[in-house]
């Protein structure tokens, strides 16, 4: 998983480097554990500043252009910096000779591509370069701030940040090229949409518009299919912040029962999904998730959390709540179980780590501490979305690619 973004100015007055630091702070709920920033000068050279660390903590007071791209992940080589250009990916790419010739020739490079990935590119000559593959797996979106600036980003949560407008959504298979002087589109893969699930129920931020859908809406309406599916009568609702509170919003409001803030948060975010360090999953529970003792004591509790990958963390957040005397914990995950990797980038670890592919439900439950567990159905996730073009691999091992 990655957040990228690119900028471009219509002239060279401008100096978008504040816009690019800035845009990927509004993308670091992608990935922010490596970010990077390659700009194009007015002399046409490229200077790239590339370090491991979150994006708002990336120095970039000696980069200077009136164009540029950004990312922010986990893969340690992005930016790269090529003979034609630079590039930033979001999915899995290893060949540095195709990624080299697609800034300079894209349409005539793409079918060369044989994985599904949304890259931009910035080419010496002083083009931004976009493509979403043809499965729409990897979200990418255009924009613009008045007539001075072109904004290509994986969301448009990056364009809040600095005042530019969406306008739309790239489409699967859908190459866009800005130069100072006009915008060209072209569909040079016929679109097969499969779009993540992942990012519904996880990856994108709830203020963003990913695939059509705004974000929060649907994730509220996931916590409604939630009730449906499982009406647990309890004196609490509580979600886990930040992404599961609009479960627990659409929960509480079908079955009338109270919500109830049930966290508050230490420091910046942190999203325990996208580490490898299993230290960082456990302390990481405790930065995010410091429980409010007087709104789960003594108290029956339904618990949503969005996804459950090696169930780490929510038996570290259970085990919290029972300290902390709640009575009862009925924990609701609002996406189907995960059970296979995903092989296109986002970071769900093999089979033998999934918690949901190893051990029924009561065991689960026992393990985690907890009264009850269930997730949402395939068929509630379909309702929800109101399609099936959906990869789903990572949860019926099934996949688009």
């Amino acid at each position: 998983m990655a957040g990228i973004l690119g900028i471009l100015a219509f002239d060279d007055v401008w100096n978008v480097s504040r816009f690019l630091y800035y845009g990927l702070i509004g993308l670091q709920h992608r990935g922010y554990s490596r970010s990077g920033i390659a700009i194009l000068n007015k002399q046409r050279n490229i200077f790239t500043k590339l370090e491991n660390v979150a994006p708002e903590d990336l120095e970039i007071k000696d980069l200077n252009g009136w164009a540029g791209i950004g990312y922010a992940g986990i893969r340690n080589k992005y930016p790269m910096t090529l003979d034609n250009g630079a590039i930033v990916v979001d999915g899995i790419i290893d060949d540095t000779n195709i990624l080299n010739r697609v800034i300079k020739e894209p349409e005539k490079t793409i079918d060369e591509i044989k994985k599904p990935i949304s890259f931009i590119a910035i080419s010496k000559e002083g083009q931004l370069i976009a493509y979403r593959d043809e499965l729409g797996l990897k979200p990418l979106s255009i924009g613009g701030f008045g007539f001075d600036l072109a904004v290509i980003s994986s969301e448009p949560t990056s364009m809040l940040v600095i005042g530019a407008e969406f306008k739309r959504e790239i489409n699967p298979g859908e190459l866009v090229i800005v130069d100072k002087y006009h915008i060209e589109s072209k569909q040079v893969r016929m679109s097969r949409k499969s779009y993540c699930t992942i990012e519904y129920v996880y990856q994108a931020r709830i203020d963003s518009i990913v695939n059509e859908k705004d974000i929060y809406d649907l994730r509220v309406k996931i916590g409604e299919e939630l009730a449906l599916e499982y009406p647990i009568r309890t004196d609490s609702v509580i979600g886990v912040p930040e992404t599961a509170l609009p479960f627990a919003i659409g929960y509480s409001r079908k079955l009338n029962i109270p919500l109830d803030l049930g966290f508050t948060r230490t420091g910046s975010p942190i999203r325990t999904m996208l580490s490898s360090d299993a230290f960082l999953k456990v302390v990481g529970v405790q930065l995010k998730l410091n429980p409010i003792k007087s709104a789960v004591k003594g108290k029956r509790i339904i618990l949503i959390d969005d996804s459950m990958v090696t169930g780490t963390t929510l038996k570290n957040t259970i085990f919290n709540l029972r300290k902390l005397g709640a009575k009862e914990i009925h924990v609701l995950i609002g996406s189907p179980k995960l059970i296979s990797q995903c092989p296109y980038g986002v970071e769900v670890p093999e089979e033998k780590e999934l918690i949901s592919a190893n051990l029924d439900d009561e065991k689960i439950a026992r393990v985690l501490g907890a009264d009850s567990i269930h997730w949402l159905s395939l068929e509630g996730l379909f309702r929800v979305i109101g399609h099936r073009n959906l990869c789903l691999g990572c949860m019926t091992k099934k996949y688009p690619w």
